[in-house]
């Protein structure tokens, strides 16, 4: 047979192998055509902030005069005019008592999540601009998503802008970020810190996964053992509880292997190193249900990696998702254990229920779902 014949055979198989064609083709479509009808015309970030003006403190020892006219002007702006920021809170302070509890307050809206910025305008800022001197603006940020720093410190120029346009204001604002919440330190590994949330959930559901999903599939005795009194509940309980010992030792490496490269835990270790197990779980079960529906190791293997992929680029951490389409998101396993992570060790939280239950509820899905597909799978002996 010459080479234009082997060709023609290859083609041939290649066109018999339905499953293969649909996969290669008809997946990459659906999930372009899901991205391109959900994610409009690209990324776009919104900010919750909240404001301390200390403007109403005396200046006059530095100025001519006192004033506190421009503060309101720059709070309304945020408020009303931006596309980028919302007012969630604003705070006058007058004297250095209230100005420590609008800080703690602002920290703590900050740690739960319900701010992303708190402004600060200083004793000064009035004076400032009435006196034609570079006004000052300080904010705080949270500095566990650098994203969302980097993308801070381009929006504010929008209030910035308009500010200026609104008075008249031809000097250019000081922005200052003294500190930012939540930041792995400086002299800590900053680049394995802030990618060990995303880094560690796509790990370990990716390794688990991969774990289990030939576990049934591709074993060969298996047809036998249900010849003996082995029910099937008891066949899938089995590589549950098998895999789920491999998947603790697994989570126990990688404990011991981020700590000794310099893991930065404001929290609670055995809550980061339960947390890790909580995703590996899911994993697994993600895994026996590939393998339970799958007919052959080809088909468990093709549908691993069209589910890794899925759950990768869905999981709201790497493009922003128009609203119709994150709820999505909230039935994929890493919209839950990369936040489960990061609040752990960036944000020193005890482990949060609500990302564990999802977890596990995602988990209970999959098992009952591996063993409905598994119960009414026809097995020849």
């Amino acid at each position: 047979m010459n080479i234009t014949g082997l060709i023609r055979k290859e083609f041939g198989r290649i066109k018999s192998d339905k499953r293969t064609l649909i996969l290669l083709f008809f997946i990459p479509f659906i999930l372009i055509l899901i991205f391109g009808l959900t994610t409009g015309g690209g990324p776009t970030a919104f900010f919750n902030a909240a404001i301390i003006s200390r403007d109403e403190i005396s200046c006059k020892g530095d100025f001519s005069s006192d004033s506190d006219e421009y503060d309101q002007i720059f709070i309304s702006i945020v408020e009303n005019n931006c596309s980028a920021f919302g007012l969630y809170k604003s705070f006058n302070s007058t004297n250095e008592l209230e100005y420590n509890y609008s800080i703690e307050a602002c920290k703590e809206l900050l740690k739960n999540e319900l701010i992303d910025v708190f402004i600060v305008l200083p004793a000064n800022f009035s004076e400032s601009v009435k006196n034609e001197v570079d006004p000052v603006l300080i904010y705080y940020v949270d500095g566990s998503d650098l994203n969302a720093v980097n993308s801070i410190e381009v929006a504010i120029q929008e209030p910035i802008a308009l500010f200026r346009i609104e008075t008249d204001l031809l000097t250019n604002f000081t922005t200052m970020a003294p500190y930012m919440e939540f930041d792995v330190p400086f002299w800590e590994s900053q680049i394995l810190n802030y990618a060990i949330p995303i880094l560690l959930s796509m790990i370990i559901i990716g390794t688990t996964m991969n774990l289990t999903s030939l576990s049934i599939v591709a074993e060969g005795p298996l047809p036998r053992m249900l010849l003996t009194p082995a029910a099937k509940n008891e066949v899938i309980a089995s590589k549950l509880i098998a895999y789920s010992v491999i998947m603790v030792l697994q989570s126990t490496e990688i404990f011991v292997m981020t700590a000794f490269f310099g893991l930065y835990c404001l929290g609670s270790l055995f809550d980061f190193y339960l947390s890790l197990i909580v995703i590996g779980f899911c994993g697994i079960s993600m895994g026996l249900f590939i393998s339970a529906i799958s007919t052959t190791e080809q088909a468990a293997n093709q549908l691993y990696i069209m589910m890794f992929i899925i759950i990768t680029l869905f999981s709201g951490q790497f493009i922003s998702l128009a609203p119709e389409i994150r709820p999505i998101i909230y039935f994929l396993p890493l919209s839950h254990a990369t936040p489960l992570i990061t609040e752990i060790t960036l944000k020193g939280f005890s482990i949060n229920l609500k990302y564990v239950l999802s977890l596990g509820l995602i988990s209970l899905i999959f098992i009952s779902l591996a063993y409905i597909a598994y119960r009414f799978k026809k097995v020849e002996v």
